[in-house]
């Protein structure tokens, strides 16, 4: 073989490389939960025709280096092997444009649902995280208890010490409370100052402690106006009786008249429905 042959053997050789790697990368996406039915025929179909065009590249490129040996190439063998090379490598470049849409979606749909400041999950995911926590217990019957919890005078941050201030205050009251939770506990920012709380498998009574754990978390975060001051929390507690999305917000709708009968009474204290 002279130089011409090697370098056609080596172009046909990486033409169905290529073709073996975009074929796997079309059958890993027809994998992909949540594809329509279509589009994953459409993903087989295509790393079927992948596969068959490096079958045929490196058949031809043995045929032509290996069968006729120190011949001539003819120029039309040259312009289908660059053709040929091009498939494969644009089929890859567009399947890396589609996995990066793919994480750009995920985070997009990540963000919807999560708040950016605290990073808990916000009103539309704490629904979705409550439900399926409450899809998770009807199997046993275990209880649920839903809470509702302010920062006691949280404007008077933001206007005391400015929102940067009130900011800081929002994210270390939040990973306090994280930090003091139990795993399988529910907890999210619905408001400006005020958190929802699902607690797994304990009634009121046995929740009550669980807050004061909570609130004792938010009293070691620092407050921005003088270190001999705490930041307090105030909460109300009611048990969420069924299971699906009205009964959740029934209960919290419960724990939330607690929570301003907490606020009437002084605040800085957890409060029990009824």
């Amino acid at each position: 073989m002279n130089a011409a042959d090697l370098v056609f053997l080596a172009l046909r050789g990486a033409t169905a490389l290529l073709c073996l790697v975009a074929a796997r990368g079309a059958l890993r996406r027809a994998c992909l939960p949540g594809q329509p039915r279509p589009r994953r025929w459409r993903a087989r179909f295509g790393a079927a025709v992948l596969l068959a065009l490096g079958v045929f590249a490196l058949e031809d490129g043995l045929g032509e280096a290996l069968g006729r040996p120190g011949e001539p190439l003819r120029w039309r063998s040259w312009v289908w092997v660059i053709l040929d090379l091009s498939i494969p490598a644009q089929v890859l470049a567009v399947l890396a444009t589609l996995r990066q849409r793919d994480r750009l979606e995920a985070e997009l749909a990540q963000a919807a649902r999560r708040d950016p400041l605290t990073g808990l999950p916000n009103r539309t995911g704490f629904t979705e995280a409550a439900s399926a926590a409450l899809a998770a217990v009807a199997r046993d019957g275990r209880p649920v208890v839903g809470a509702m919890l302010d920062i006691d005078h949280f404007k008077a941050i933001n206007d005391g010490w400015g929102h940067a201030a009130g900011d800081v205050v929002l994210r270390e009251v939040a990973t306090a409370m994280r930090g003091a939770l139990r795993p399988g506990d529910v907890l999210a920012r619905v408001g400006g100052e005020e958190f929802a709380l699902l607690l797994l498998g304990v009634d009121t009574e046995a929740a009550r402690p669980l807050l004061e754990r909570l609130r004792a978390a938010a009293a070691m975060v620092p407050h921005p106006g003088a270190p001999e001051r705490s930041v307090t929390l105030s909460a109300g507690l009611a048990p969420v009786q069924g299971l699906g999305l009205a009964a959740l917000e029934s209960g919290l709708r419960s724990a939330d008249g607690a929570l301003y009968a907490a606020k009437a009474a002084g605040r800085n204290r957890v409060v029990l429905a009824g």
